[in-house]
């Protein structure tokens, strides 16, 4: 019980700075992405860490928490990005449970970071967001206007964000992870 909360308050901490550090880029106009979005490659490296069971609540709690003092902690049937927030989160399980089905999940080879199959859970991961929120925000009474156009910006931004942020996070962190032969 002490590591779950241990490793989900760590999983919150740096999901929450991750968000926080990209606020004030956000668009008003839900049609457009955040053109660099750090929370999926948080959410990425705090999964693979810490698993899925040890970060989710983690994940989900910084997500909604940050959404909420956005929107003034409002909730009306025009504010389905709660839910995209929810999508955000599971996002890297369902990826990373695709990929184990085709036996592409091999994230540490031989004890060392495999940083191709890290590289396809981003691309993997930020369609697996995408897509559902093409769906979710129009019930919400948001028109998207190109739903193309939507998901091109939606996919380039998770994916830059995604590598950006792991890679600073691998940069950061670079002796820990000599220390523990994972690079």
């Amino acid at each position: 019980m002490l590591d779950f909360l241990k490793f989900n308050l760590i999983s919150f901490i740096i999901v929450l700075i991750s968000r926080w550090i990209i606020v004030p880029f956000d668009h008003i106009d839900i049609s457009l992405a955040n053109y660099m979005w750090l929370p999926i490659g948080s959410t990425i490296i705090v999964t693979l860490m810490f698993g899925f069971s040890r970060s989710f609540y983690g994940i989900l709690t910084a997500l909604l928490l940050v959404a909420g003092i956005n929107k003034g902690f409002v909730w009306d049937p025009y504010q389905f990005s709660y839910i995209g927030k929810v999508i955000d989160s599971l996002g890297p399980i369902v990826s990373i449970m695709m990929m184990r089905v085709f036996q592409l999940s091999d994230f540490f080879d031989s004890g060392k970071v495999n940083h191709l199959h890290i590289v396809f859970l981003v691309i993997l991961n930020s369609i697996v967001v995408t897509l559902p929120k093409v769906f979710i925000y129009p019930l919400g009474g948001k028109e998207i206007p190109d739903p193309v156009a939507f998901m091109s910006s939606y996919i380039s931004s998770d994916i830059v964000g995604g590598l950006v942020f792991i890679y600073a996070f691998v940069l950061l962190f670079k002796p820990i992870l000599i220390k523990n032969k994972l690079i």
